[in-house]
């Protein structure tokens, strides 16, 4: 079906099988990161360590108005990890992003042609900072039941998997992202939430990105 899509293709170029698998080597690794964090989670919540709504009928309208947005409150914790493990260009302190990126951030840059495998292509500590940042910080935060929490770390994969796959409508790829992994200093978060509008990150075109490059 490749050619019959090809006209759908943000970027008309299909990664190599050798992407293809490292890819889903490491996107594998990443979901098991995931499921540690979920476990972390449920040991918090059995041991009264971290509060929770026990049950869904405690407070239907708060859970309904916090499972219902999740794909909104979990992008600032996106952007500031995201942005965090890229290189932050100031001398008024050391740059760690540029250290993190060298070391964590830039096994996900190696997708060169993301799929849909590519989106939690992520090293270790960035699948597991990616997966526990929203959901516990959040869960902590609000009290949330934990099915919102769980749920958070499902529209966290889901939400990468589909974001990456690299296809127009029919397809559900991300041309907001694609950029960010043509062009590198742009777009760190997510285009419904327009953070890197008001941190002057964003980027809305191939030309907006040669202009920022210059």
């Amino acid at each position: 079906m490749k050619e019959v899509l090809r006209p759908f293709k943000m970027n008309p170029k299909y990664p190599p099988l050798r992407q293809l698998q490292h890819d889903a080597l490491h996107t594998t690794l990443a979901t098991l990161c995931g499921s540690g964090v979920e476990i972390l989670l449920c040991r918090l919540w059995a041991t009264g360590m971290l509060p929770m709504q026990e049950t869904l009928a405690e407070a239907p309208l708060w859970t309904l108005l916090w499972a219902a947005t999740i794909v909104h409150w979990r992008i600032p914790h996106f952007y500031l990890m995201h942005r965090g493990m890229h290189p932050w260009r100031t001398t008024r302190v050391p740059d760690f992003g540029k250290f993190l990126y060298r070391h964590v951030h830039a096994q996900h840059h190696k997708s060169y042609l993301p799929t849909a495998f590519s989106g939690t292509n992520m090293h270790p500590v960035e699948a597991t900072l990616y997966y526990l940042m929203p959901s516990l910080f959040m869960a902590y935060l609000c009290r949330l039941h934990p099915a919102v929490a769980l749920g958070c770390i499902f529209d966290c994969a889901v939400g990468a998997w589909l974001g990456h796959d690299g296809f127009r409508w029919p397809g559900a790829g991300d041309f907001f992202h694609q950029l960010h992994h043509e062009h590198f200093d742009c777009n760190y978060g997510a285009q419904h939430i327009p953070i890197d509008k008001w941190l002057g990150t964003y980027c809305g075109s191939k030309a907006d990105a040669r202009g920022s490059i210059a």
